[in-house]
């Protein structure tokens, strides 16, 4: 396998593939642009002028955006914003003044009807059409009164992963049975493109002196833990991760570093670097990945970093 950097994005935060894969989305603090993937051409901005933007998704079809933003450095909502006429078409009536919550797993149901969101401390799916609440759901009796700290929907609707403190709970949504898995998620969490695996990074050996974060892989139908892929030290720990379509491969982005690896081995097939530190850099913070994504077709790879660049790579087998 070999990773070959394809294009650099600079003055942007996050990049994300459409669900045909033929155009990205790239968040920058006051907007989003959409990019044809195979000419890296800009296609057209959304932004909002009022707001800092924290979380974008393409629905389904994509002829909506749903984006995250804060306003006024308090306030957090939700908006569905119409592609075609590039406004925003409707705003979700509830509001978050928790800056400290991550609301950008912004997920669809794959008819696009429903998306489930985190905003309020409360794990909701809305209508986009109407902007009504369809359901919440509220942490299980053991684990007390908590606040839903993220949501995310798997690809085929099916099941809601929601992560409260210390524990994440997966839900059948035709079934109604809920699942508690043990664990502390660190930074990022994705469904395999068959809904079957969640994969999340979760801190390890938490409060001791050997702490660290490590990447998990649980199996949904049966709630248990399948696999535990330590990445390479000088990388201290797993930041951000991903499945290829075919979940066979995950990726997984840490301090400067990112690679490629088996998932049915644990083994690392190729690593590359995102971010070379200047010369009089001494902070880590712009050295750490916030995000990787393959494309829908597995020939592509984004990586996004704190470094204010998303970078395009392709994948040689």
């Amino acid at each position: 396998m070999k990773l070959t950097r394809v294009e650099t994005f600079k003055d942007v935060h996050k990049g994300f593939f459409a669900p045909d894969g033929k155009r990205i989305a790239l968040l920058d603090q006051t907007f989003v642009d959409i990019i044809e993937t195979a000419t890296a051409r800009k296609l057209f901005r959304l932004e909002r002028d009022d707001a800092t933007l924290l979380g974008v998704s393409f629905s389904p079809d994509e002829r909506s955006i749903a984006i995250a933003y804060r306003i006024k450095n308090s306030t957090i909502k939700v908006g569905i914003w119409d592609v075609a006429s590039r406004q925003e078409k409707l705003t979700l009536p509830v509001d978050d003044d928790d800056w400290r919550r991550d609301v950008d797993d912004l997920s669809f149901t794959p008819d696009g009807g429903l998306l489930a969101s985190n905003i309020g401390g409360i794990a909701r799916l809305w209508n986009v059409a109407t902007g009504k609440e369809e359901r919440r759901f509220p942490a299980p009796e053991e684990l007390g009164r908590v606040e839903a700290e993220r949501a995310l929907l798997s690809p085929n609707g099916e099941t809601l992963a929601v992560y409260f403190s210390h524990a994440v709970v997966i839900w059948n949504r035709n079934t109604g049975q809920a699942r508690v898995l043990r664990t502390e998620l660190y930074r990022d969490w994705r469904f395999s493109s068959d809904s079957k695996l969640l994969v999340l990074t979760a801190l390890t050996q938490k409060g001791e002196p050997t702490e660290h974060s490590a990447t998990e892989i649980w199996n949904v139908a049966t709630g248990q833990r399948d696999k535990v892929i330590e990445v390479p030290r000088e990388w201290r720990g797993a930041y951000t991760v991903s499945f290829a379509p075919d979940s066979k491969f995950l990726v997984i982005g840490g301090f400067r570093k990112f690679g490629v690896f088996s998932v049915e081995r644990g083994e690392l097939l190729v690593t590359e670097t995102h971010h070379r530190s200047g010369f009089f850099e001494d902070s880590e913070l712009p050295n750490q990945l916030n995000r990787v994504d393959f494309s829908p077709d597995g020939k592509m790879l984004l990586t996004s970093g704190d470094d204010k660049t998303v970078q395009l790579w392709r994948i040689d087998l």
